[in-house]
This record gives structure tokens, C-alpha cells and sequence, in this order.
């Protein structure tokens, strides 16, 4: 098969179109050609770069997720506090993150291995860096102490569940009551010195 030419079209604008079209119409309903209508390519030039919509789907949300990482996560390292590391990552998870397109890779993981596989890693970073705040705030003395494995699993597991049911609009799940609920659990977790007062909007 000839290379496609793609002097106009880098690999970056594909996966950007990708992540884009695939979160706002779902896996089954996007399709090849929709995505190289958005990149300003052909068909012909995605399937050269890709293995169809299940490669994409995976580069798409890794391209996502990085670009997540770099503009929130590296900002919260910056922050003087555990409390305000978490309360930024926390609020950014729930305002600017993609869930619509981790639902649908994580639809794929039931029956994709490698779908599968690229969810692990993805969770796992999550969790990683949320643990490593947890255990930054024991060691400082401004979190109590406890299992930091055991908190974060909570904490991570109430933001899975109710972030998605937040992206489909789900009846009596508003932004608000997530925050409220999750806030009051965290401080119950990890004590007076979590700063629990309502988030402030991130950038």
C-alpha cells in the first residue's frame, strides 16, 4: 500500500479529531471517514497511521490524557500544600477531563485486551498520583494519619462513579452535590487539615 501524503495533516491533528468526534458521538457511531472530515485528511491516511477505530480510540484517549496531565497535574505540583494539590487535580478531574471518551474505552476493555490494557494504565497513573498527595499530606502532618491505599481507593472510587454520571446527565447528579459529597468525605478521611471549602474553578 502507498503512504499516504500528509503534508498538511499531522499524526497529533488525527488523534485531536479522534478524541473529539468519538467523545461526542460515541465508538459505534463514529465513523472512519467523520473523523478525517474534522483532521482534514482522507480516510485512506487514518488507516495507514492506525489499526481502524480501536487504535485510534486508545491513542486518542492517551493523547487526552497527557495533555491533561501536563496542564493540571504539573500545576498542582507546583502548589505549597497537599490540600491544594488535591483540591486542583480534584477539581479539574471533575470540570475538564474526558470521561465520555474513557467510557467508551472502558466499554471496549470488556472485550479489547488492549483497550483493556490501556484503561489499566490510565487507572493506575490516576491512582498513583492521588495516592502520592495522600501520603505527601501523612508525612507533612497536615492529613491524618492512615492507610493512604485505603483512602485513595475511596476517594478514586467516588470520583469514578460519579464523574461519569455527571457526563450523561444523570437525574439528581449535579456538579454541586459531587463536589459537596466528595469534599465531606475527604475531610472525614484526612482530617481537619484538608481544606474543605467549596473548589475553586481551575484554568
Amino acid at each position: 500500500m502507498p503512504r499516504p501524503r500528509l503534508d498538511h495533516v499531522r499524526k497529533a491533528q488525527i488523534l485531536a479529531a479522534a478524541a473529539s468526534v468519538m467523545s461526542e458521538r460515541g465508538y459505534a457511531n463514529t465513523r472512519v471517514a467523520d473523523i478525517a472530515r474534522v483532521a482534514g485528511t482522507s480516510p485512506a491516511a487514518i488507516l495507514y497511521w492506525f489499526e481502524g477505530k480501536d487504535g485510534l480510540l486508545a491513542e486518542a484517549l492517551r493523547l487526552r490524557e497527557a495533555e491533561f496531565h501536563d496542564q493540571y497535574t504539573v500545576h498542582a505540583e507546583r502548589q505549597t500544600t497537599a490540600s491544594a494539590k488535591l483540591r486542583l487535580v480534584v477539581e479539574a478531574m471533575l470540570s475538564h477531563y474526558d470521561w465520555g471518551l474513557w467510557m467508551e474505552l472502558s466499554v471496549r476493555a470488556l472485550r479489547d485486551t488492549a483497550a483493556a490494557a490501556e484503561r489499566e494504565r490510565l487507572d493506575r497513573r490516576w491512582r498513583a498520583m492521588l495516592r502520592g498527595i495522600i501520603r505527601e499530606g501523612q508525612a507533612s502532618g497536615e492529613f491524618i494519619e492512615g492507610d493512604a491505599d485505603d483512602v485513595m481507593l475511596v476517594l478514586a472510587g467516588l470520583l469514578d462513579g460519579w464523574a461519569p454520571l455527571l457526563a450523561v446527565k444523570a437525574k439528581g447528579i449535579t456538579r454541586e452535590r459531587v463536589e459537596r459529597l466528595w469534599l465531606a468525605e475527604a475531610s472525614c478521611l484526612l482530617g481537619p487539615g484538608f481544606d474543605a471549602r467549596p473548589l475553586e474553578p481551575s484554568r
